[in-house]
């Protein structure tokens, strides 16, 4: 063989050391790709909380009827906070649950506020 017709090619070390660098990116990239999506999950679920509440308060000043466990989609979706549905308006217990899911474990920290009693008077909503 002529050394001028043979093509440069990378050697065996260099295409482990290139395998290596690309698997290290790999497992920092799906380690943030996880984390995000739980995120996602989680501010999800805050949401639906937040709407299950204008709902069930909605329901209440409308028509002067509870909103029941399986009449709000919103409510019926959420996974890191347990419902006490209301009786005449009062007492709707939102309580925060960071085993309901595998993601819902910063739950107090991110949607603790919503964790409360509320009771529909009329046109407004008092919270203890």
């Amino acid at each position: 063989m002529n050394l001028k017709t043979m093509r440069p090619a990378f050697t065996m070390i260099e295409l482990i050391f290139i395998m290596v660098v690309v698997g290290i990116l790999a497992s920092i990239a799906l380690t943030r790709l996880f984390a995000v999506r739980d995120d996602a999950k989680i501010t999800t679920d805050i949401a639906n909380m937040a709407a299950c509440i204008s709902e069930a308060g909605m329901q209440y000043t409308a028509t002067g009827k509870d909103l029941k466990k399986g009449d709000s989609y919103n409510c019926d979706k959420v996974k890191c906070y347990d419902i006490t549905y209301s009786h005449d308006g009062n007492n709707f217990k939102v309580e925060t649950n960071s085993s309901g899911a595998g993601y819902c474990n910063r739950i107090d920290d991110l949607g603790g506020h919503l964790a409360k009693t509320y009771n529909f008077h009329g046109t407004h909503v008092v919270t203890e």
